[in-house]
């Protein structure tokens, strides 16, 4: 009884294990930090291109009043002036997009996240909302 119980144990945390990365592929949805499930781009790399630096990198943010600043109404040219560049500037559901990616520093350990963040403009090139793609980075830009 104990060894079919343990065998049984084992199957169910060796399928978990295998659905776990099926899972944790594609486009989150975070009802808190992106509340209206606005898409991000992922990326991609096969194992044989993955060189020592990590396909994604971004703006170091060390001082985050900037990003804070980001509020609906300002003017798109002043985006620009606090932000910088965008990575890409796209036409999305609620109106033109602007992504970006921060790198974050964790307050524990000091490692940084590379954290994807996006900018939506209203037909007279206002801010409509800012979101985060992932609640933890939302969290770290708030601290």
């Amino acid at each position: 009884m104990i060894e079919s119980t343990f065998r049984l144990s084992t199957l169910v945390l060796a399928a978990a294990c295998i659905a776990l990365p099926a899972a944790a592929r594609g486009n989150p949805e975070d009802a808190v930090s992106n509340p209206e499930k606005l898409q991000y781009s992922d990326v991609k790399v096969g194992y044989a291109d993955m060189k020592t630096d990590f396909a994604r990198d971004g703006v170091l943010a060390e001082q985050l009043g900037g990003i804070r600043s980001i509020q609906p109404g300002m003017a798109q040219e002043k985006v620009l002036q606090t932000l910088g560049e965008p990575l890409a500037r796209t036409a999305g559901s609620r109106g033109q997009e602007w992504d970006y990616n921060f790198k974050l520093r964790q307050p524990q350990s000091g490692n940084l996240l590379v954290c994807q963040y996006k900018v939506v403009f209203d037909e007279v090139k206002e801010v409509r909302e800012s979101v985060w793609r992932r609640r933890q980075c939302q969290q770290l830009a708030q601290r």
